[in-house]
């Protein structure tokens, strides 16, 4: 295919889902654009702090890489954001609820973001041609740009710890299932977008009941951030498309119109 050559419509959309990103090679995510999911709660959070007017978010894997990161920018230019074992790390100006990150805290600033599952995930895909961060809140402004890149798809989800995840998991199956039914094109599958789409389907009407009940829903509750489990069950709520671009995550409209502008580079 000639560069800038749009595939035909007829060609077959190729998508495949991963349960995390432990054995996600470069191999499996160039030439693709890909979804990362974390519905507890990094998909969330990330949307509403750039939809809330955040400049930008750069994900790190540790605590340490977020301080000295903060510590080269100028510590008053970013806010450092993140959590471990649902908590907000010490030290740091948020956690990982996306009630913390009200305009008033984050309009113009740049996080720094180091969550257990999330920011891993993101930094993962990188070898990709795109990549966005989607779950619930911002379903439909993800499924639409994925759609317009005809490119294949991968959706990554962040998992728990390197392990299976079953809100992340049915969640990717929200987007296998919009794929399969939404687009005039045959879709392949691999053996995981099959079966998230398949649970997708059986726990579609109750996914409030399903984040209540899994494993990271109870230890959320345990802590206190029931209302964090009810946000990030709603659908379509955030029309943001947080797009992971040299190593910083941007805010968009649906249309394409960026919703900020960057302030600092990441390391």
């Amino acid at each position: 295919m000639k560069p800038g050559e749009r595939k035909s419509e007829s060609s077959p959309l190729d998508i495949q889902l991963f349960v995390s990103p432990r054995n996600v090679t470069d191999d499996d995510l160039r030439g693709r654009s890909v979804v990362v999911v974390d519905v507890l709660r990094s998909s969330s959070t990330i949307a509403a702090a750039l939809l809330n007017g955040a400049r930008e978010i750069i994900p790190v894997q540790t605590p340490a890489e977020a301080g000295e990161l903060a510590s080269r920018s100028g510590r008053k230019q970013c806010l450092l954001c993140g959590e471990r074992e649902g908590k907000k790390i010490d030290g740091f100006d948020l956690g990982n609820s996306p009630f913390e990150y009200e305009p008033e805290r984050v309009v113009g600033r740049t996080l720094i973001f180091s969550s257990t599952n999330g920011a891993g995930a993101i930094l993962r895909a990188r070898a990709a041609d795109h990549v966005y961060m989607g779950g619930f809140n911002n379903f439909t402004a993800v499924v639409k740009r994925v759609i317009e890149d005809r490119k294949p798809v991968v959706i990554l989800c962040a998992g728990k710890l390197d392990q299976f995840a079953i809100e992340d998991f049915v969640c990717g199956g929200r987007f296998v299932n919009y794929f399969e039914t939404r687009i005039r094109r045959e879709v392949i599958l691999n053996d995981g977008a099959r079966a998230a789409a398949l649970l997708h389907r059986h726990f579609d009407g109750s996914i409030k009941s399903l984040l209540q009940s899994c494993n990271h829903g109870q230890v959320l509750t345990s802590l206190d951030f029931q209302a964090d489990i009810e946000y990030c069950a709603r659908l379509d709520t955030h029309p943001v498309l947080p797009v992971f671009i040299e190593g910083k995550l941007r805010g968009y409209h649906p249309d394409g119109s960026p919703l900020g502008e960057p302030l600092i580079s990441p390391a």
